[in-house]
Formats: C-alpha cells, sequence, structure tokens
C-alpha cells in the first residue's frame, strides 16, 4: 500500500482527497510584512499573487493525523527556507511544460505530485500536526513564503453565493494527480536530460 493509496484518503470540508492547507509557521506576506499563518484574523489583509491585498473571511485550525507532508527544500521553487506543505495542497509550478494542460506556462498542481523532482521529498510525520485552513472570499494565488505560491480556496459562503461566481474571473483548477504527476515527470526527465548534456560538454572541454 503506497502513500497515495484510497485508503489513506481523508475528508476535508466534507469531500475525500489528499489533505490540503497549510501549517502553523508557514509564512503569508501582509501590508505590515510577513506574518505566520496562525497569527491572522478574520478582517486581516494579505497580499494575493492575482487579486492584490484581499480580507481574511475566516482561519480554522484542524487536527488530524499527519499520515506524511511533502518538504521542499530551500530552492527547489525559488524559496528561500525548507517549506512543508500538506500533500493536496495545490502548488503554482511555472513552465513551458505546463501548456498542453492548462494553455498557459503554469499549473496548480497538489504538492504530492511534486515528489522526487528538485529534492523535494514526503516527510513522515509521527504526532498529530495542526493544518490551518485560511479563506478569502475568492479562490486566489498567494505567497506561503518567499518563492512560493499556492491555491486557496474562497470561503463557502462565496462558493455558494452564484452571483459572486458568476461576477468573479474563472478559477484556475488544480490538475488531476495523474495529470500532476505526467507533468512532473516531464521536468524530471528534462532536468535530467539537461544534465546529461552538461556533463558530457564537460568531458569533452
Amino acid at each position: 500500500m503506497g502513500r497515495h493509496d484510497p485508503a489513506l484518503t481523508i475528508a476535508i470540508s466534507g469531500r475525500a482527497g489528499l489533505a490540503r492547507g497549510l501549517y502553523a509557521g508557514t509564512l503569508l506576506r501582509t501590508p505590515l510584512g510577513w506574518a505566520p499563518i496562525e497569527s491572522l484574523c478574520p478582517g486581516e489583509l494579505v497580499l494575493t499573487r492575482d487579486r492584490g491585498l484581499c480580507p481574511v473571511v475566516s482561519l480554522t485550525r484542524e487536527e488530524r493525523p499527519a499520515l506524511w507532508a511533502v518538504r521542499i527544500p530551500a530552492g527547489a521553487l525559488e524559496n528561500g527556507a525548507d517549506l512543508l506543505l500538506p500533500p493536496g495542497q495545490p502548488v503554482l509550478v511555472q513552465t513551458d511544460f505546463a501548456m498542453p494542460y492548462t494553455g498557459e506556462a503554469e499549473a496548480l498542481v497538489p504538492a504530492s505530485s511534486l515528489e522526487g523532482w528538485r529534492g523535494i521529498v514526503p516527510v513522515a510525520r509521527a504526532t498529530t500536526a495542526p493544518i490551518w485552513q485560511l479563506r478569502l472570499d475568492r479562490s486566489s494565488l498567494i505567497e506561503a513564503g518567499p518563492g512560493v505560491v499556492v491555491g486557496l480556496e474562497g470561503s463557502e459562503e462565496a462558493q455558494a453565493d452564484l452571483l459572486t461566481r458568476l461576477l468573479s474571473a474563472p478559477e484556475r483548477p488544480v490538475l488531476p494527480l495523474a495529470a500532476a504527476r505526467h507533468l512532473v515527470a516531464t521536468l524530471i526527465g528534462a532536468a535530467t536530460g539537461e544534465g546529461m548534456v552538461q556533463a558530457a560538454l564537460a568531458r569533452g572541454a
């Protein structure tokens, strides 16, 4: 049984799936600088990549068995420090290889799909780890510490409000796990091929 076996999925907001959210200590950008997610309160502003400053609608803490997390080492995604994310948390990957999947040179993928690329690895967690769920009025992209952009879901009220949904820009979908793994496999293959070329050039120098 692997980590991605359906038996290991857990319920998030009433639906089954890999855990999403951010761990305590994850830094988010505010008008006053970087602040850990757990220090924020509803009504405070955070800086999103796609919609500028937005108020926090809700922030809740969930206690759950931490089956595993995904460790993004410093420098893997231009991040200055290691970052732990729940396996289902959407992460923005910027690459031309995303064009066939999204029509853009970037894609949101589950953090778990990044395992094996640029030193990104799963990390077993033996204790219950709180996961913080931050909601804005609409789905947004936000930095989880300098360099790593993640996707946040909008508040449940906004998702249920038809008028808000009609007036909002189209939401950026998260690639299904299988498609995301295929994209990441392409990235790994491209990096391996580039490394082999560089090694060959070095040997011939």
